[in-house]
């Protein structure tokens, strides 16, 4: 008896394969980009915990004012009423820590930024070159 060969039919495969990695495209966008949301509210909170840093430290910087202008005269070129070298000294320190703040926190939104728009071009063509290789192998 002749032995009979069965034949396959194959199909094509790389359908349903697209629309999965679609799926899987999207929710990794989603992904990142709710890591990232993280991300800046977390950064929300920190400025918050820093705006309140410095609003205590310009009270700070007020309350040694006021006290230096009431020191006695006894107490040299500071208690004779010549305060001015004090005050300018902490205006300057405050002066100095704010703008270090407001220059970490200009560099920190850039770089979140650049690094968001980059992974998402990332992602974008690292999905693009699995489809076209997906259409190079359809049947």
């Amino acid at each position: 008896m002749a032995e009979k060969k069965e034949t396959h039919q194959v199909k094509d495969f790389t359908d349903p394969v697209k629309e999965f990695g679609g799926s899987v495209k999207e929710n990794y966008l989603n992904g990142f980009d709710f890591a990232l949301s993280l991300w800046e509210e977390n950064v929300k909170a920190l400025n918050n915990q820093v705006d309140y840093l410095l609003n205590a430290e310009k009270e700070y910087a007020k309350t040694v004012k006021e006290f230096s202008s009431k020191l006695p005269k006894e107490f040299g070129p500071i208690g004779n009423g010549n305060t001015k070298v004090i005050e300018e000294g902490v205006d300057r320190i405050v002066a100095f820590q704010k703008e270090y703040v407001n220059t970490i926190g200009s560099i920190s939104d850039k770089l979140t930024k650049v690094t968001k728009d980059l992974t998402h071009k990332n992602i974008e063509k690292a999905f693009s070159l699995f489809d076209d290789y997906l259409s190079s192998v359809r049947v």
